[in-house]
């Protein structure tokens, strides 16, 4: 099932990048949804981000926010990416 949602994963990142620019974000939302559906099903993913968020302090804070404002099942994702 874990292939499953990973690939269901990159093919809403890959239809949501071209509608990224339209003026409706309609792409955003598609992103959002399968960079979550790839962080919560994939321990290598959660370690790529947690390393981008080691080495990119900016990167991080913005992460840091985002757990703030993203709704409760979705801030638990973020939170499996926290640096140490």
């Amino acid at each position: 099932m874990r292939f499953v949602y990973q690939t269901l994963g990159f093919l809403l990142i890959a239809v949501g990048l071209p509608l990224f620019w339209t003026p409706l974000p309609f792409g955003l939302v598609l992103i959002a949804i399968g960079a979550a559906l790839i962080l919560s099903n994939s321990d290598s993913a959660r370690n790529h981000v947690r390393g981008w968020r080691g080495r990119h302090p900016r990167f991080n804070a913005f992460m840091v926010k985002a757990e703030r404002v993203t709704p409760h099942p979705f801030d638990r994702i973020l939170q499996r990416t926290e640096v140490d």
